[in-house]
């Protein structure tokens, strides 16, 4: 059996109604008309539209529009979006696995630590007066202030990671207490 050759239709430059648009595209007429008067989309007659062009205009708007217009296109928002989320999620990460500590916590822990050392230091005359105020040996109250000062220096080099993750624990998800 013979097929008969016919000469294929060029869909390129066929005419199509916008309700036919509409179907091939997926969208209401209302839409395609609201595309038209926005300009995204030329009519060649009341009602039509060249397939071809139609379809590469609407393709140019759902992915944003033209690299040239100088806007901010759809597609390179949604790239942005995503390299940020990504980047959250690596510091979230690095935080679960202690690489990484939040400044509130840091603020915190520090503020802890050297409202203690404060305190330390400015109680060292109180409590050497008594002790070093008979000596008259250089040494000996050298000596003396040395291991005080040594003691309270010692707190400040006391790091400890898990003080940031006890700090965390205290905080709930929503940022309370």
């Amino acid at each position: 059996m013979a097929k008969s050759k016919t000469k294929a239709e060029n869909l390129r430059d066929k005419e199509v109604s916008t309700s036919e648009f509409a179907a091939i595209v997926g969208k209401t007429p209302q839409w395609i008309r609201q595309l038209t008067r926005d300009g995204t989309l030329q009519q060649v007659g009341r009602g039509k539209y060249m397939l071809g062009e139609a379809v590469q205009a609407y393709c140019e708007h759902v992915s944003g529009g033209k690299e040239e217009d100088n806007r901010p296109r759809y597609i390179d928002e949604k790239t942005e979006h995503e390299r940020i989320k990504k980047e959250k999620a690596a510091l979230e990460l690095a935080e679960m696995q202690g690489e990484l500590h939040r400044s509130e916590d840091v603020e915190a822990i520090m503020n802890d630590m050297l409202g203690a050392f404060r305190q330390r230091i400015r109680a060292i005359p109180m409590r050497l007066a008594p002790e070093l105020v008979g000596l008259k040996e250089l040494n000996i109250i050298k000596g003396r202030l040395t291991t005080v000062l040594d003691e309270a220096l010692m707190e400040l080099s006391d790091y400890d990671p898990e003080m940031f993750r006890g700090e965390r624990a205290g905080v709930d998800p929503d940022g309370g207490s």
